[in-house]
């Protein structure tokens, strides 16, 4: 099996030629509407002369970002771990928990029992 080196080195060079005639037309276009003063579409525009009037700058307000209280980071962890228990406890895996007691602070300033008035 013979490879035929001289046709691939012609193509090859006859398409590199068509290339760089296609470079040469684009620059000799581009050099073409530089003389003329034709502006691009696209083309940034020109910087401005400090003459001109520009709007103020106004700062943007960023609101504060939002932070949970103690108490109100508490109550959800505790909501949380009494949602998994209750899910364990459906599940077969915990037993049900009694009844909360109230913390030490608040049961001393209660009575526990109350006569209700006749």
């Amino acid at each position: 099996m013979t490879i035929d080196l001289d046709s691939s080195l012609r193509a090859l060079h006859a398409k590199r030629t068509e290339l760089l005639n296609q470079v040469d037309a684009i620059d000799t276009a581009l050099a073409a509407l530089a003389t003329a003063g034709i502006t691009v579409v696209n083309a940034p525009e020109p910087a401005r002369s400090g003459n001109d009037i520009t709007s103020p700058v106004v700062p943007t307000r960023i609101k504060a970002r939002r932070v949970l209280s103690d108490e109100h980071r508490q109550a959800l962890i505790d909501g949380r771990r009494m949602a998994r228990h209750r899910r364990a406890v459906d599940e077969g895996r915990a037993r049900e928990l009694l009844a909360p007691s109230p913390a030490p602070a608040q049961a001393a300033g209660l009575p526990r029992l109350v006569k209700r008035a006749r």
